[in-house]
C-alpha cells in the first residue's frame, strides 16, 4: 500500500503514547485507599456507612434480601438497592452503583437522578463529586433512615484506564483524516488513472464518515470509562442511516467525475460547491451536521450517555439531506449534453 509507511508510523506513535500512559497509571499510587467507605465508583460495588442501631440480620428480608434498602442522593431515589451488608469492622451497606430506574419514575425523572449523581464529569475529574446520601429502610409500612447524620459520599466516574479510551479515539480519528487526505476514501468516483488532486471531496461520504467517527468514538469512550457496553441510541442509528442513504442516493443520481476546476481537492470548497459555486443547500447541510455532531460529543462527555435528539430535529436533518439529493438531479441534467454525455467544460460537484 502506497501510504502504509505513514499509517504504520502513526500507529506506532499512538501505541507508544498509550503504553507510556498505561505504565504511568499502573505505577501511580491511588489518591485514596481502595474500598474506603464513602468512595463510590460508577458501575462498581460501593460500601456506605450506616447507623449501628441495627444488625444485618435485622435488615435482611427472607424473600427480598436487602432490596428493601434504598439509596437516596440529594433527596432523590436513585433506584439503587442494597446487595449486601456488613456489621464489622464498621456497619456498612453495599450497593451496586449501576444505573437503575426507580420504580414509577419516568425517563425524565431517571435522567435527573443520573445527572445529579455524575454532574459534570470533566469538572469533577481530579477530586470526584461530593454528594449527600440517605439510606431508607421500609418495613411494616414504616420508613427508617439508616444513614449517619450528614452522611456524604464521593462519586468517582473515570477509572484509571479512561485516558486509554481518549488515546484510542484520537487514533481512529487521526487514521480517518490521514486516509481521507491521502487516499480516495472520501473522494468522488472517477475513471481509473484520475489524479487524486482532480477528484473532489464528496459531501455525502464526508457526512457518513463524520457520524461514524462520532458514534464509534462515543461507543468506545463510554465502554472504557463506565465499564459497561453502552447502548447505541435509536437517534444515533437514525443519523448513521440518513448519512448512508444520502451517500447512496447522491452517487446514484450524479456519479462523480474528474474535475477540471482549480479548487478540486480543497476540502470545504468541494463540500460547499456545486456546478454553479457555493450552494445554500450544501451550506445548510454542512452547518447542521457539524452543529449536531458537536452537541452529540458534548452530551457524551458530560452525561456519559448517547443523546436522544428530538424527532423534529432528526426530521430536519432528513429534509436537508433530501433537498441536497433532490437538487443534484437538475444539476446532473445540466451537465449532460443532448446525447446524455457529460459536458466536459463544466466541472461537476462532489457527491
Amino acid at each position: 500500500m502506497k501510504h502504509a509507511r505513514g499509517i504504520v508510523t502513526g500507529t506506532a506513535f499512538f501505541a507508544i503514547v498509550l503504553a507510556a500512559l498505561l505504565l504511568f497509571a499502573w505505577n501511580r499510587p491511588a489518591t485514596m485507599p481502595s474500598g474506603r467507605p464513602g468512595d463510590v465508583w460508577i458501575n462498581e460495588l460501593a460500601s456506605l456507612p450506616r447507623e449501628p442501631g441495627t444488625t444485618c440480620d435485622e435488615l435482611l428480608d427472607a424473600s427480598r434480601g436487602y432490596s428493601n434498602l434504598r439509596l437516596f442522593v440529594n433527596g432523590m431515589d436513585t433506584g439503587v438497592r442494597a446487595v449486601g451488608c456488613k456489621d464489622r469492622p464498621s456497619p456498612t451497606l453495599i450497593f451496586s452503583m449501576r444505573r437503575t430506574r426507580p420504580a414509577g419514575a419516568d425517563t425524565h425523572g431517571d435522567d435527573a437522578v443520573w445527572e445529579t449523581l455524575i454532574g459534570h464529569p470533566l469538572r469533577s475529574l481530579p477530586d470526584g463529586r461530593s454528594l449527600a446520601y440517605d439510606i431508607q429502610w421500609s418495613k411494616d409500612g414504616k420508613t427508617r433512615h439508616l444513614a449517619k447524620e450528614d452522611a456524604g459520599m464521593v462519586v468517582r466516574i473515570f477509572q484509571w484506564w479512561a485516558p486509554a479510551a481518549c488515546i484510542l479515539v484520537l487514533y481512529v480519528w487521526w487514521l480517518l483524516v490521514y486516509m481521507a487526505h491521502h487516499t480516495t476514501l472520501l473522494r468522488d468516483a472517477a475513471p481509473a488513472g484520475t489524479p487524486l488532486d482532480q477528484r473532489t471531496y464528496s459531501l455525502g461520504r464526508t457526512q457518513m464518515a463524520w457520524w461514524f467517527a462520532i458514534v464509534f468514538a462515543s461507543f468506545v469512550f463510554l465502554w472504557l470509562v463506565t465499564g459497561e457496553m453502552p447502548a447505541i441510541s435509536g437517534q444515533a442509528l437514525t443519523l448513521l442511516g440518513i448519512a448512508s442513504a444520502t451517500t447512496m442516493a447522491s452517487s446514484a443520481v450524479a456519479p462523480g467525475r474528474e474535475s477540471d476546476r482549480g479548487s478540486a481537492g480543497v476540502f470545504f470548497t468541494d463540500l460547499l460547491s456545486d456546478a454553479q459555486g457555493i450552494a445554500i443547500h450544501r451550506f445548510q447541510m454542512v452547518a447542521l451536521t457539524i452543529a449536531m455532531g458537536l452537541i452529540f460529543i458534548f452530551e457524551v462527555a458530560t452525561r456519559l450517555s448517547m443523546p436522544a435528539f428530538d424527532p423534529s430535529l432528526l426530521t430536519l436533518v432528513g429534509l436537508s439531506s433530501a433537498t441536497y439529493v433532490g437538487l443534484k438531479i437538475p444539476e446532473a441534467a445540466a451537465r449532460a449534453g443532448p446525447s446524455g454525455n457529460s459536458n466536459p467544460g463544466r466541472p461537476p460537484s462532489g457527491d
